[in-house]
């Protein structure tokens, strides 16, 4: 058995109305895949999201391919989101490439405000390889990690590159030691990006790291 950390760049390529939402949508700070059933050309997924709640509702309001959809808020700007909707010729081949005998799809999917999406599975290696085969044109997937087995996946793995660097940096010049021996301007200076940027990509990791590891 093998473990892959895959990172799926859509490109050009509409997946799907909600896949844009989700990965591109400026109501959307963060969102991950929790829970998927496919049957048919039907998708059932349930969603961990950040962001403008009425905002994203909205949007959900107009995609004719969304039948149904439920939330759950958790506070101002957290829900889940229940979403029964329709597949498309493109997300539909996606599903069936993985959903296959011998290979399991390991939650969450991470979705990135870049287009990508970031997930694990598990299985075999010659049915992993062509599950990557089957993915639809147009559609680039990428290896991030192998390794033997489902314990190789991390609290990190979540994280942009990005989001990664600025982490890995803070941790290099001590933002958090206590005490403190860096500050954002320094991690800032080092990612040669703005103090603000910095924050924002420390935040972001922080979020994921620490829900990874409490939920």
């Amino acid at each position: 058995m093998k473990y892959l950390r895959l990172s799926l760049d859509s490109g050009q390529t509409t997946i799907h109305p909600v896949y844009d939402v989700l990965t591109r949508g400026d109501c959307v700070e963060q969102a991950r895949g929790l829970h998927g059933n496919v049957s048919g050309d039907i998708a059932t997924l349930l969603f961990h999201i950040r962001g403008d709640m009425g905002r994203f509702t909205a949007i959900l309001d107009d995609i004719e391919k969304v039948l149904e959809y439920d939330i759950t808020r958790l506070s101002n700007d957290e829900f889940y989101c229940y979403i029964y909707n329709e597949t498309t010729a493109v997300d539909g081949a996606l599903f069936a490439a993985f959903t296959r005998e011998s290979v399991v799809q390991i939650s969450p999917v991470e979705y990135h405000d870049d287009g990508r999406a970031t997930f694990a599975v598990v299985g075999p290696p010659a049915e992993l390889q062509d599950a990557m085969a089957d993915a639809p044109s147009g559609i680039d997937l990428r290896v991030e990690r192998i390794g033997d087995g489902a314990l190789q996946r991390t609290v990190t793995a979540g994280l942009s590159e990005r989001q990664r660097a600025a982490a890995e940096i803070a941790v290099e010049l001590g933002y958090y030691d206590v005490p403190r021996r860096a500050s954002h301007e320094d991690v800032a200076d080092a990612l040669d990006c703005a103090p603000s940027t910095a924050a924002e990509h420390l935040r972001k990791a922080e979020s994921k790291v620490f829900t990874a590891s409490f939920r």
